[in-house]
């Protein structure tokens, strides 16, 4: 294995010593204003960074979109350490914030509602995406979506729904087409040695799984969703579920039946030993037991940033959590209660 290689192992587990301890996120619920937390979250050096932007004016939403920031910061720092083959999992990650903005776009584009997207826009993502996110906010109908995103691979995905846009059901077929152009795009970034084959192979199909389950849970419980909008949640090279278990967990009729129809997957048992519930939340809290192990025991470095990188996005969408939850005092108890991936 080469230096460079071994540099990645190090410092990706290096950085993950300074995630949030359990007692650490104690004190994060006991705050009550937004500003209090972040106030708190600065004096972390992984966060340190992206925090100093905010303003003592600044608006949750704005305060979550730094938050989020600091993943990316995060990434890049690792890729530096072998940048000739792993500075492309930081791309994703900026992929990924910008389908999100486009989403958002579009979920106010078809309920009538586009003028609210200016006020949401998120002033510390400009410098990092090429999707001009000002004229985005101007655009008046999907045709000028399109021509916004003119010259790039989101225009390709959503030219063909143009002459559907409006009809209902799209925006999940959007929403679906846009994960497989992102899931697509992860397999490119993992690079690995052939050696640790397996090793990427794992990660991957947690991720994927992971992401999937969550997905489909949100649409069985809502209760919306096709076989053809749910095939694009998953990837055949990449799962650990055979054919049967995804034909009974697209079936289900909803997310209740949906988690009885996980139970019997290869998933099933580990979930148990979990305090197994009625909620997508356990499959998160096993998925972040699984890469920290591998963070701790993989040798591939692709591997290896995969593993830091969902657990940095499962922190993040955790102090997310605990912010919504100040915002509209909510309880420390119920707070706690929709945490995940803490250890006890």
């Amino acid at each position: 294995m080469r230096y460079a290689s071994n540099a990645v192992l190090a410092k990706a587990r290096a950085m993950y010593a300074g995630h949030i301890t359990p007692s650490e996120y104690e004190t994060l619920i006991s705050c009550h204003t937004v500003n209090e937390l972040l106030s708190q979250l600065q004096r972390r050096k992984r966060y340190a960074s992206s925090l100093s932007r905010a303003t003592a004016q600044v608006t949750p939403m704005q305060a979550e979109e730094l938050l989020r920031l600091s993943v990316y910061e995060q990434l890049a720092t690792l890729s530096r350490y072998e940048i000739s083959e792993r500075n492309e999992f930081y791309r994703f990650y900026i992929a990924k914030r910008e389908i999100a903005q486009i989403l958002r776009y579009i979920r106010l584009l078809t309920s009538g509602r586009a003028g609210e997207y200016l006020a949401e826009l998120p002033p510390f993502f400009s410098h990092l995406t090429e999707v001009d996110l000002i004229r985005l906010a101007g655009a008046k109908s999907f045709a000028d979506v399109l021509g916004v995103l003119e010259g790039t691979p989101y225009q390709r995905i959503l030219k063909p729904f143009e002459p559907v846009f409006g009809e209902k059901g799209v925006y999940l077929r959007i929403e679906a087409a846009f994960h497989e152009y992102l899931y697509q795009y992860l397999f490119s970034c993992a690079k690995h040695d052939k050696a640790n084959e397996k090793q990427m192979k794992e990660a991957l199909s947690l991720y994927l799984d992971s992401a999937y389950v969550t997905a489909m849970y949100r649409m069985k419980k809502m209760r919306v969703g096709d076989e053809e909008v749910y095939r694009c949640y998953l990837f055949d090279k990449y799962t650990a579920f055979t054919k049967q278990q995804i034909s009974l967990l697209n079936g289900a009729k909803d997310e209740k039946d949906f988690m009885r129809a996980l139970r019997d997957t290869t998933y099933g048992e580990a979930l148990k030993s979990l305090d197994y519930g009625e909620s997508e939340q356990v499959m998160e809290n096993y998925i972040c037991e699984k890469f920290r192990k591998g963070l701790r025991f993989y040798t591939d470095p692709a591997a290896v940033m995969l593993c830091y990188m969902y657990l940095c996005e499962n922190e993040t969408r955790n102090i997310i959590r605990v912010i919504e939850g100040i915002r509209y005092g909510v309880s420390p108890d119920k707070i706690r209660g929709v945490l995940t991936g803490i250890r006890s």
